[in-house]
């Protein structure tokens, strides 16, 4: 397997890692009601969930499924801690680095409630903030089963700047995309082992899967993807829609993806439906300065 992963994610991996100290129930209470305030400020339910929050022996915040307010919760335990938490509990900015961790997450549900048998979910992200590079970075994010299916998304943000609540406004309009790597290792029993949101009607059904994925591949520009990454990503999307094997994607973008340029996007691809026009001139415009390169590794069995 290639090594894909980009320059600025290997400079910012091998920077030294906050230490998370303990979290206080205290402050895991007051940090879960700020966010519950803007997320949802008028669910009753929000007193009595935080009520049960507790610390776990090794310091992290905890809710779990079946406690008041949780009763119906799509999950079994939800787990996150911070470093410099009085930020957002006492300024309402970001903490400098924040991880969570959440158990039992079920595809079926966050699919549309199917019933396919699919083994649960557990995710984990951990994302840090560089203030003084106006960066943040998601050190990793992972989704996996116990069938031995996981991906890893890491990735970096640049023109972020979180000192204050009117810097958080600014930064809406500034913050860019500069690289990102995926890293996807598929067992190939459960088809979408994590539950994204595959056409139903695509589901079970594997020539179509395997036109979707070829048509998208087709319509990426030379100028993003090369040829033999090109070749990478087709030879993946012939084995689906239940590869085996190994798949990294790694991203970068020489000026930052940013808000403009996805809106820039959305407006000619609006403009392009309703002209019934099939040009690929909105995907040129969206993945501007985009270079993506691919590596698709199948298992030896199956390779063989």
């Amino acid at each position: 397997m290639k090594c894909l992963l980009p320059t600025i994610l290997v400079a910012l991996t091998a920077m030294p890692s906050y230490a998370f100290e303990r979290m206080m129930r205290s402050d895991c209470q007051i940090g879960f009601e700020k966010l519950a305030d803007i997320m949802q400020p008028s669910d009753p339910d929000i007193a009595a969930m935080s009520h049960g929050i507790r610390v776990t022996p090794q310091g992290w915040c905890e809710m779990r499924s079946g406690t008041a307010g949780l009763e119906n919760a799509k999950f079994d335990t939800l787990e996150w801690r911070a470093e410099g938490i009085t930020r957002w509990t006492r300024d309402g900015i970001p903490p400098l680095a924040l991880e969570v961790r959440m158990t039992g997450l079920d595809p079926d549900e966050m699919q549309g409630g199917m019933n396919t048998g699919r083994p649960n979910v557990d995710v984990e992200v951990l994302l840090r903030q560089l203030p003084d590079a106006g960066m943040i970075v998601v050190e990793r994010a992972v989704m996996a089963n116990s069938a031995g299916d996981s991906m890893t998304v890491s990735g970096a943000f640049e023109r972020v700047f979180l000192s204050s609540p009117s810097m958080m406004q600014v930064s809406m309009g500034s913050t860019a995309f500069k690289a990102g790597l995926l890293s996807m290792t598929l067992e190939g029993t459960h088809e979408n082992p994590f539950g994204f949101g595959v056409d139903v009607e695509m589901q079970g059904v594997p020539q179509a899967q395997r036109d979707a994925a070829f048509d998208i591949i087709s319509k990426l520009p030379d100028g993003v993807v090369d040829s033999a990454s090109r070749a990478e990503l087709t030879a993946y999307a012939g084995d689906l829609p239940k590869p085996v094997g190994t798949l990294e994607v790694s991203v970068s973008s020489v000026h930052g993806l940013g808000l403009m340029q996805v809106g820039m996007w959305m407006y000619n691809s609006l403009e392009a439906v309703m002209a019934d026009d099939d040009g690929g001139s909105e995907m040129e415009i969206l993945l501007h300065g985009i270079t993506v390169e691919a590596d698709w590794t199948p298992d030896a069995h199956v390779a063989d």
